[in-house]
């Protein structure tokens, strides 16, 4: 028989697993708040975004890219980022239908494909990092054009306060075709392989990259009899 002494310790028990009950659901509650608070924006760890490679090809009314670009993480913690695609978009360059984003090797092997989001008109993608993670993330797209010019976006890569160790761009130009222009000079161009290149070092880019081309004068002449 339970004396009313050991009823009120009983009470007591109850009481304090009780006490630790709702403590630990707060703690819990307080712990997915500060998570989903980290995980739906950048503010830290400070990711680095330090490398990237651009490959464009240029064709009668279509531009193709696939750009490879290098994410590092140098904190103990994990991160989540959440990145948008900016899409060169004008009267002459309608928004790309077809597009992908995966995870993927130094040398753009795929490894892994991400889930792009659309919200409000804007394409949006996560990449996890764990600590001292580091990875690299592929984004290619085609994009019809009206006309024999493109864009390539490069001066959101400023946002990230910090200029790239490298980059490398590379313009590949279907047969009959020539560079017209390009704002950002070529340092390399192979004439057999119809490619125009350049590469900078501490690159902390001001302009986007604008360049356009035109028939050769062969196909032109050829075009006209």
């Amino acid at each position: 028989m339970r004396t009313p002494g050991h009823v009120a310790d009983t009470i007591l028990c109850v009481e304090a697993q009780n006490l630790v009950r709702r403590n630990s659901d707060l703690l819990l509650a307080l712990a997915l708040i500060c998570a989903a608070i980290y995980a739906g924006c950048n503010v830290f760890p400070r990711v680095r975004f330090d490398r990237e490679r651009i490959e464009v090809w240029a064709a009668p009314q279509q531009i193709q890219v696939s750009g490879l670009y290098h994410y590092s993480n140098p904190s103990r913690l994990p991160a989540l980022l959440s990145l948008g695609l900016p899409f060169p978009v004008d009267a002459e360059h309608p928004r790309p239908s077809t597009y992908s984003v995966a995870t993927a090797t130094e040398d753009g092997r795929i490894v892994d494909y991400l889930r792009p989001m659309e919200s409000r008109g804007e394409v949006r993608f996560r990449v996890p990092l764990l600590s001292h993670e580091e990875k690299w993330v592929r984004v290619d797209y085609v994009q019809g054009t009206s006309v024999m010019r493109g864009t390539y976006i490069l001066v959101t890569t400023r946002k990230w306060r910090r200029p790239l160790e490298k980059g490398e761009y590379f313009l590949h130009l279907a047969g009959g075709l020539e560079l017209a222009s390009s704002n950002y000079k070529p340092d390399v161009t192979t004439v057999g392989e119809n490619t125009y290149s350049f590469s900078k070092i501490d690159f902390y880019p001001n302009e986007d990259w604008r360049f356009s081309w035109r028939e050769t004068s062969h196909t032109a002449s050829a075009g006209n009899k």
